[in-house]
């Protein structure tokens, strides 16, 4: 399974420059509280959500696969994704991830991107959402993968939620700031569909492997009926249409 991280070479490097540039930011994210929030109940770790968790794909501590803008000068020359369908609509506020470090020691990440898409044919779509914020996000170690490399919990709350749609298939990706080496990856999973993406110096395409994070939040409001339209002696009267302000 080490195909699945890619060292870097001079001739991706050519490739790189070669690519655009990646999409600009929207909304920051800020730090939740606290350094050790779990992605789930599994490894001994405790949920402490400021919304309850709504999806999660856990560790399976099989490996990492490279997600990183390198701050040295290689710029965003890795992005992993991965695939997520809610079965209501849901208002996503705070994201978990799990990740780690390869091919060098441990360093200090500078910011994240998180990023929300929208399905193309399997593929990551259209940018949906965008946040980023700086620090580590509560980078907490919590074990080694099958190949010996560190692995963190991350945990970061969205500036403005998430709204996503019941029964819609959406892409994420989080990237951290991170001058190479070392490289740094998301963990996989083996819960989910089985299929993640990723682009690697421009190259993009499907993985066989899921990734490790969780969603947190709350289920959107069915809006109320609308009252029926008044119809009197030469008057249309509307009732108030009750809307109710989700975000």
């Amino acid at each position: 399974m080490r195909n699945q991280k890619h060292t870097l070479v001079v001739a991706a490097l050519v490739v790189f420059l070669l690519a655009l540039s990646a999409p600009g930011f929207a909304v920051a994210i800020s730090h939740a509280s606290g350094s050790n929030h779990p992605i789930s109940g599994t490894h001994g770790y405790a949920p402490s959500k400021l919304s309850p968790i709504i999806y999660a794909q856990n560790p399976d501590f099989g490996g990492l696969y490279a997600s990183q803008n390198d701050t040295n000068g290689l710029g965003n020359f890795a992005t992993t994704f991965d695939n997520f369908t809610l079965g209501a609509n849901y208002n996503v506020d705070e994201f978990q991830w799990i990740g780690g470090y390869f091919n060098g020691s441990p360093s200090t990440i500078t910011a994240f991107t998180l990023n929300f898409y929208d399905d193309a044919a399997g593929a990551p779509g259209n940018l949906l959402a965008s946040y980023n914020g700086p620090g580590t996000f509560g980078e907490t170690f919590i074990g080694t993968d099958s190949f010996g490399d560190p692995m963190y919990i991350y945990d970061g709350l969205l500036g403005t939620p998430f709204a996503a749609s019941a029964n819609t298939q959406y892409w994420v990706s989080i990237v951290p700031d991170l001058g190479f080496p070392p490289q740094w990856g998301w963990g996989t999973s083996v819960q989910g569909d089985g299929v993640g993406y990723q682009v690697f110096f421009g190259a993009g395409g499907q993985v066989q492997s899921d990734f490790a994070f969780a969603l947190s939040g709350t289920q959107s409001a069915v809006p109320e009926p609308g009252s029926l339209v008044l119809l009197g002696t030469g008057l249309l009267g509307l009732a108030g249409v009750i809307r109710r302000k989700l975000f």
